[in-house]
């Protein structure tokens, strides 16, 4: 374990009006006289496992910094990629008074997967370094851990989609979500037939302020549309079972395109012409216990078939291997493929930030 302690330099300066009759007295503070904040130490390795995601991986705790001074200071706990002088840092929290945080498995697994896709790194055994960092003093001890994360997918800020589709239930909602915390929060979703039923956009479980809904004015099919924050109607103005969705929750903007009724596998196997396989709606609870939604589909290929996905037996807007991660054999054309002759499972998950497909031989 290696520590590194160091002490800003900077000098910060703080007027204090005082009642010294007819003048101001000026006091000027300087960082290294200051105390910094230090952190708690850690193991000198982790691994995490999926297996153990609601898990606590650790709690850091730290002491209030002596500025010389009765000040407000916010503490910010932070984590990067050892080496990185915390570039692209990730703040896991911030306050005034508490002293200590305790992060889950699953949290710092994604915060780690995060970091690994900005530097463009592999997944692996990496080294973590953590910072107490003050809004007053930069000062701070920085604590290093070597950290092995598994396979798992970012998270970002989001909001849910709740409707008829799935019983407004906010635990089974599909998403859209804000890849660069800008307020923009995209998405493909589903309604299975529903979306007429009506739904609305909530931030949160509870039906506060922090839901968007319809405005009176609105009309059928509209691609854009200032939704209402807090007391807006149900959403019944769409028809189609997909769409693709842009929302501006500080604005109430939002862009609809990409309509479509269905979506369907075509190939080889049915000469790249009509009378694609369907694909249905299904769910699932994944191995971290986070509800989600996917499209499946089930047929035969044969050896080298390739294949695709497409709406509605068009060419518009159709799935290439570029465009999602997954467990699938690329033909490098385009197109997907299977080596081996067989009956095939085909899942779609859509509603991520980046779609992922799964591609299982069943015989």
């Amino acid at each position: 374990m290696k520590f590194i302690k160091s002490i800003s330099t900077s000098i910060f300066t703080l007027l204090l009006c005082t009642a010294c009759e007819s003048d101001l007295e000026q006091v000027t503070y300087s960082s290294e006289n200051a105390i910094p904040s230090t952190l708690s130490s850690l193991n000198d390795s982790y691994i995490l496992e999926s297996k153990n995601a609601s898990q606590e991986a650790f709690t850091l705790t730290w002491s209030y910094p002596d500025l010389g001074y009765q000040a407000s200071v916010i503490n910010a706990l932070e984590m990067d990629v050892k080496d990185k002088n915390f570039a692209n840092k990730v703040i896991l929290a911030s306050s005034k008074t508490d002293l200590s945080h305790t992060i889950t498995v699953s949290d710092l697994n994604s915060k780690i997967m995060t970091l690994l896709k900005v530097y463009e790194m592999e997944t692996a055994p990496i080294g973590i370094e953590f910072r107490i960092s003050s809004s007053i003093s930069a000062a701070a001890d920085t604590l290093y851990s070597n950290i092995t994360p598994y396979e798992g997918e970012p998270e970002y800020p989001a909001i849910t989609l709740r409707g008829s589709y799935n019983g407004w239930d906010f635990t089974k909602s599909q998403k859209v979500y804000s890849v660069n915390s800008d307020n923009i929060y995209t998405a493909m979703v589903y309604f299975d037939g529903k979306a007429a039923d009506g739904w609305k956009f909530c931030g949160t479980e509870d039906w506060g302020t922090d839901n968007w809904g319809a405005p009176e004015s609105m009309t059928p099919e509209q691609s854009l549309v200032t939704l209402v924050s807090g007391n807006g109607g149900d959403i019944k103005a769409y028809s189609k079972n997909s769409y693709y969705l842009e929302f501006n929750n500080t604005t109430g903007e939002l862009k609809v395109s990409k309509p479509h009724n269905s979506w369907g596998i075509v190939g080889d196997h049915n000469s790249w012409g009509s009378g694609d396989t369907m694909m249905t709606l299904e769910t699932e609870t994944d191995e971290n216990n986070k509800f989600q939604y996917y499209l499946k589909a089930t047929l035969d290929m044969s050896a080298g078939n390739k294949w695709k996905i497409r709406p509605e037996e068009k060419w518009e807007d159709d799935i290439a291997p570029g465009a999602v991660e997954g467990e699938f054999e690329d033909a490098g054309d385009g197109n997907f493929k299977v080596s081996e002759a067989g009956n095939y499972t085909i899942k779609w998950y859509f509603n991520k930030v980046t779609p992922k497909i799964i591609v299982v031989k069943n015989k």
